[in-house]
């Protein structure tokens, strides 16, 4: 993983073929991805198309399902970077998108940086976002808006993991600002919606900090059939619940959706407990979870 300096020193360097960036160019990323199947039914990438700071892996696959492992080789976000994301999943087809290492959100003298990220499950696909921590620095501002799109007879499993800061240099909640916006739909349907924006300096990461001092935020989307008019899954993450998780499941407005929410100071925990929930949401729907290769 590169440092803030080291990225700055390869946007001087220039290579042949690639537009050399000064100090201050600020990176405008993005992915784009359709996944289809072939005429044996393994999944395939119809569509791929990248840039900086974003870089995608080799794809493997598990059964029917391919795997994508998304990650940034530069040192994370600066002020003034963004990334746009667009991923589609076609009928039959599943993609797991897996992030293995965390997202950092730096420093920031002014400005701030943004990711928008945009995701299609047509009928009978299968979409898994699995990413690391996005670990908001001090003095960091940061916008992220997520828009998924799942129709009748898709299947989803969303994650969205958030740190309060460096917790490993006691750095909690001194960033300047996190706003984040996530709307689901299911079958054209609007059945999820959240926003919240949290300054610390205004103290507005209070609720956050009612059960832990520096609490690891999960929030879990999760659609499909197999789900759909049962209380299983419900108990399932009751039963995660101990005296350093919180856990809790609501299903969602229409159709077989669900969101499931974790609080704990141990991200060691949190990723058990996803892990735990993977597992369950591929059982129940007769696969076994594929390997991340992180």
């Amino acid at each position: 993983m590169l440092l803030a300096e080291e990225r700055n020193a390869i946007r001087l360097s220039g290579r042949k073929g690639v537009p050399t960036l000064r100090p201050g160019d600020r990176l405008k990323g993005y992915l784009r991805l359709s996944c289809e199947t072939d005429t044996l039914g393994n999944g395939l990438l119809s569509r791929k198309a990248f840039r900086s700071p974003i870089h995608i892996g080799k794809p493997y696959r598990y059964d029917n399902s391919l795997l994508l492992n998304v990650m940034s080789p530069t040192a994370g976000l600066l002020a003034g970077d963004s990334i746009d994301i667009d991923v589609e999943v076609c009928s039959q087809s599943s993609l797991i998108l897996s992030s293995p290492a965390a997202l950092r959100i730096h420093k920031m003298d002014a400005g701030s940086a943004a990711l928008s990220q945009q995701f299609h499950v047509e009928p009978g696909g299968l979409l898994e976002v699995n990413p690391e921590w996005l670990i908001l620095q001090g003095e960091s501002d940061f916008s992220q808006t997520t828009q998924i799109e799942v129709e009748k007879d898709g299947s989803l499993f969303f994650i969205e993991s958030i740190a309060p800061g460096r917790v490993a240099y006691s750095e909690t909640f001194e960033f300047h600002r996190f706003q984040n916006r996530s709307k689901l739909k299911w079958d054209n349907v609007l059945v999820g919606l959240e926003r919240y924006a949290i300054e610390p300096q205004k103290g507005t990461h209070a609720t956050w900090q009612k059960a832990f001092k520096a609490p690891f935020y999960v929030s879990i989307f999760i659609v499909a059939n197999e789900l759909a008019g049962k209380a299983d899954l419900e108990k399932f993450i009751h039963n995660l619940n101990t005296s350093s998780l919180l856990a809790g499941a609501s299903r969602l407005a229409a159709g077989p959706s669900w969101n499931v929410k974790l609080l704990t100071e141990d991200p060691v925990e949190a990723r058990a407990a996803i892990n735990a929930i993977r597992t369950f949401f591929y059982k129940k729907l007769g696969r076994k979870a594929p390997p991340l290769r992180r």
